[in-house]
């Protein structure tokens, strides 16, 4: 949702293709978590219900992002997957993201959020996409049925917008709360821009950079859940600081990301008409803009 109305292409520096994906073991897991010791609880409890021991990641990182001190579930640490608790001690996400592919030792870097919840096609759903390109979308759909996770599935909001390259559909950017990167190419453009200290935009910029060495692909039987159980007051917290976002992406890279009237029908028209989707609509786009000019 912050590119659909905006014309920004990276430039190409050069063409890398990654090598093909063999096995899930090849795949380390990040997940930045500040202050969010019951989503990782509740991630875990998903993944050993779901993933099937053959496809098993090597590692999972949990990366502290500051705030309160981390574990992992006693009963996690009885299945066949090394996994490690990590403390940033630089403020945030991207920060956190860094410290955690940097200690990895796979080959792939699967990022996803403390918020979010996997499936049983999450890991093996990117080895059945696998076409050279150097990192990929995955699927995030609402785990809730309430009116704003609703909204949220209606809309798209954490599918990457789109192009056409070369006759096939490929996403703008990457959205972390299920993206899967080559480490090579981690390595290629030093990884997450630290400046960026907010859960917003962090994971955008790195897109951009990426594309301008190589593709990226859409994952679509990769898929997670993300527990937008926050309501309506986390919906506009949200999309202000997505508008913050905005704004530092547009200073970046010198384009116009400002939410303007004049897109507000077009861009934000609920895809299902109903009066709670407008009015959650134009909620999300004057939360943007304030966020944009004022946070």
């Amino acid at each position: 949702m912050f590119l659909t109305w905006h014309d920004f292409s990276p430039k190409k520096r050069s063409h890398l293709k990654a090598p093909r994906i063999k096995a899930t073991k090849e795949i380390s897991i990040v997940i930045p978590v500040r202050d969010n010791q019951k989503g990782v609880d509740l991630f875990f409890e998903a993944f050993f219900k779901t993933a099937r021991p053959q496809s098993y990641p090597l590692e999972i990182f949990i990366v502290g992002d500051l705030g309160s001190p981390l574990h992992v579930p006693k009963e996690c640490l009885n299945h066949q997957v090394d996994i490690k608790v990590l403390q940033c001690d630089k403020i945030g996400p991207a920060s956190a993201r860094n410290l955690g592919w940097q200690k990895a030792r796979g080959d792939w870097i699967l990022f996803t959020d403390s918020d979010c919840i996997p499936t049983s096609t999450w890991l093996e759903g990117y080895i059945d996409a696998w076409n050279g390109a150097i990192g990929y979308a995955g699927y995030v759909s609402s785990l809730n049925d309430d009116v704003v996770s609703r909204y949220y599935e209606s809309q798209g909001t954490l599918i990457p917008s789109s192009h056409v390259e070369n006759g096939t559909r490929c996403p703008d950017y990457l959205i972390t709360a299920n993206a899967l990167v080559w480490k090579k190419a981690l390595r290629k453009i030093g990884g997450f821009n630290e400046r960026i200290k907010i859960a917003a935009g962090e994971d955008i910029d790195l897109g951009f950079r990426l594309r301008e060495i190589g593709n990226l692909s859409f994952a679509p039987k990769s898929m997670t859940y993300h527990n937008f159980d926050d309501g309506f007051a986390g919906f506009i917290k949200r999309f202000r600081r997505y508008g913050r976002g905005n704004r530092l992406l547009s200073k970046m890279n010198s384009v116009n990301m400002m939410p303007r009237f004049r897109d507000a029908c077009r861009v934000f028209f609920p895809r299902k008409k109903a009066l709670i989707n407008f009015l959650l609509a134009y909620t999300q786009y004057l939360s943007l803009w304030w966020g944009y000019h004022f946070e």
